[in-house]
């Protein structure tokens, strides 16, 4: 079963599963940002959730942590089906990551943007992959119920289902900035900032400072002739306090 917990220090959260569950996560993202003819903004946007999936990639080949959980499977049901214990264990191997929590909203909110895209034909309440990340979405927002007062919650809540991507304006290194002071924060920081964090997510185009980096990062990409994508503003911490 996939699961997504808080980390001790509000930095992020771990989501973890067995393979089977990693990987269809990682097959349905990658069937709802497909790629099409479009703007070079949404190939930024993909851009950054192909880092997201880069982390659930390698987590279910086993190049980032694991643990070991419980199965439930006692003597009786052992001897109820013939299993020895040289058969089976009483243990099933969850692979697991830690995800930053500001660059995960961000990538929900991404997610929202292609489903919209997704033929009407194939967007439907049984199409599997949608509802795969639906619940995904609802684990990663559970997993906040204990952070934040009600209050808090139901407005995290209620601005992912409201919120939307603005393609023509649409830069990464605002978030990247956000993402960056956030890892640097102290816990008592981070969750005393963190509804200020998520405004800035959800709302980011009501910022005039967010006009005026794109502003800065539009000059800069003519002066040395890149695409937007290729500028950073700061650098991730090598560690950070999860």
């Amino acid at each position: 079963m996939l699961k997504a917990e808080l980390t001790p220090n509000y930095a992020g959260v771990t989501i973890s599963g067995d393979y089977d569950d990693l990987n269809f996560l990682y097959d349905s993202i990658n069937y709802l940002i497909v790629e099409d003819a479009n703007s070079l903004e949404e190939d930024i946007m993909r851009n950054h959730l192909y880092g997201f999936l880069y982390d659930v990639r390698h987590a279910y080949q086993g190049q980032r942590d694991i643990e070991l959980n419980d199965n439930s499977l006692d003597d009786y049901i052992r001897e109820e089906y013939g299993l020895k214990h040289k058969d089976i264990t009483d243990k099933n191997l969850y692979f697991k990551f830690n995800y930053l929590l500001p660059d995960l909203i961000l990538d929900m909110i991404l997610i929202k943007h292609f489903i919209k895209k997704v033929n009407k034909k194939y967007r439907d309440e049984y199409n599997y992959y949608i509802n795969m990340v639906n619940y995904f979405y609802s684990i990663v927002l559970h997993s906040l119920q204990g952070f934040l007062t009600e209050i808090q919650f139901n407005k995290v809540k209620n601005g992912l289902k409201g919120s939307h991507i603005i393609e023509a304006s649409f830069i990464p290194q605002w978030f990247e900035i956000i993402s960056v002071d956030y890892a640097n924060m102290s816990k008592k920081l981070r969750k005393k900032e963190f509804m200020h964090i998520v405004s800035a997510i959800y709302d980011y185009y009501l910022y005039e400072s967010y006009f005026e980096i794109k502003k800065d990062v539009e000059n800069e990409c003519k002066k040395s002739n890149c695409t937007i994508d290729c500028l950073h503003y700061n650098k991730y911490p090598e560690t950070i306090e999860w």
